[in-house]
């Protein structure tokens, strides 16, 4: 608990658990430590060659045990990344036995970074971290008492075999032997320690790297499956507006099939108008098809339609709609009733399409459900504590027309419609004979969707 403390006192921050492991380098990367290394070596040798020569001979290394040790102490950076725990552990035992044979050759630059570099990989790239914390220890342990050998020792290095001043010649204020401890200590303090903390730092990157890593991984695949989803609800919108096409178009087309069939014998021009009105059905039916299979298919094979898509219905084809009813046997009156002026104009395009789906279908179900031959078609707005709305509404004062019960998928499609735009659904008979839907959309999506229903479902 206190080496977790003192850790978190120096290095604060959340650290990799315990079962994370750094993943293994790679071949480019163990390549280029090779190459590193022996360049590296390189300038050591001939670092080592330049002291040779400027050095007096009888003080001086002598040239194969300096090139031997320099280069045993380089080697293993080339598997520093690749095996960290045994390649500090080799440092460790060359530094120290080449310490105490050439001392002159250790304490050069080349070694001591050799070294510091070593002990850094390990502690950046140990993937067991308990074997690391155990070799680790040994390898402290075994300076300190090296270090502490050098020091009990330290009294030799003042006396007068080495022709050095004595205590009282020198001009600092502390004892010389504890200054030469002190200064020891300080170096070795800020060699391993510095070569520990920069590790431990590395060796947190490399984690908060995975885990950055991991999480634009999962945020791929949400947005992978958000897009898969996105695909399956337009589909299932494509298929609720195919829907509403059929009903609205081939409930037409068999109203005035109906129609033309019983009045031909005795009103041929009567006649020739509903099957004008059959054919003018069955083109719509056919051209809104084509568009929405249009773009199924090409949402599945993630391509653009070159042809375009057909625009949207809107409000304003309401008049249209009404026209077609009329042909179909069924005459509609249409009212409009804004709270302010243009509201109805300004509605999105989303939100228009739901109501002429909602109009059409509630017609369609006149035609095809009712005995009616005359409806009224109701696009009314307002305002009430939630914001404002907008509401479209059929009624007919015929009565249900045996055998047409339908699945119930077109008052589904109307719910489902308000509930997408938190509406108010309103299903049922009327008194003393009739029907009516009414459904009420949120202009501003506020409030909670509320749906009711009464009565048969035609």
């Amino acid at each position: 608990m206190k080496l977790l403390a003192l850790r978190q006192r120096f290095l604060p921050g959340d650290f990799p658990p315990e079962e994370w492991e750094r993943p293994q380098p790679g071949k480019a990367m163990l390549r280029r430590d090779a190459w590193m290394t022996l360049a590296v070596l390189a300038v050591a040798l001939l670092g080592m060659e330049m002291m040779l020569s400027f050095a007096p001979a009888q003080d001086g290394p002598q040239r194969l045990p300096s090139y031997l040790a320099m280069g045993l102490m380089i080697a293993p950076l080339a598997l520093r990344r690749r095996f960290p725990i045994i390649s500090m552990l080799v440092l460790s035992a060359i530094f120290l036995g080449f310490g105490m044979w050439l001392p002159a050759v250790m304490v050069q630059l080349a070694p001591q970074i050799a070294y510091f570099v070593g002990l850094y990989s390990a502690v950046a790239w140990a993937r067991d971290r308990r074997a690391l914390r155990l070799a680790l220890g040994s390898v402290i342990l075994a300076m300190a008492l090296w270090l502490m050998v050098g020091i009990t020792n330290a009294k030799v290095l003042f006396g007068e075999e080495l022709d050095l001043p004595a205590a009282v010649d020198t001009t600092g204020f502390i004892d010389p032997v504890l200054a030469y401890a002190g200064y020891n200590f300080l170096v070795n303090l800020f060699y391993f320690g510095g070569a520990i903390f920069l590790g431990m730092t590395s060796w947190r990157s490399a984690w908060r790297h995975d885990v950055v890593v991991a999480q634009a991984k999962q945020l791929g695949e949400q947005s992978a499956e958000l897009a898969r989803r996105a695909v399956i609800d337009e589909r299932l919108r494509i298929a609720r507006e195919l829907h509403d096409v059929v009903a609205h178009h081939i409930s037409a087309v068999g109203v005035q099939a109906a129609a033309a069939r019983m009045v031909q014998p005795r009103d041929p021009e009567r006649a020739a108008e509903l099957m004008h009105g059959i054919e003018d059905s069955a083109r719509r039916a056919v051209g809104e098809t084509r568009s929405l299979l249009r773009v199924l298919r090409h949402e599945e094979t993630g391509t653009p339609d070159p042809a375009g898509r057909s625009p949207e219905p809107t409000l304003g084809q309401l008049g249209a709609l009404v026209e077609q009813s009329g042909r179909a046997g069924v005459v509609v009156e249409l009212i409009f009733a804004e709270h302010r002026e243009g509201f109805l104009d300004s509605l999105g395009a989303g939100l228009g399409l739901a109501l002429y789906r909602i109009a059409a279908e509630s017609l369609a179900n006149v035609r095809e459900h009712s005995t009616a031959h005359k409806a009224m078609l109701s696009v009314r707005s307002g305002a009430d504590t939630h914001g404002e709305w907008v509401e479209v509404e059929v009624t007919d004062d015929g009565n249900p027309r045996p055998g047409t019960a339908g699945g119930g998928y077109g008052l589904r499609g109307i719910t489902e419609r308000a509930q997408l735009h938190h509406g108010m659904v309103d299903i049922g008979p009327r008194s003393p004979a009739g029907w009516r839907t009414r459904a009420r959309l949120r202009a501003l999506h506020t409030g909670v969707a509320r749906v009711r229903a009464k009565g048969a479902t035609p």
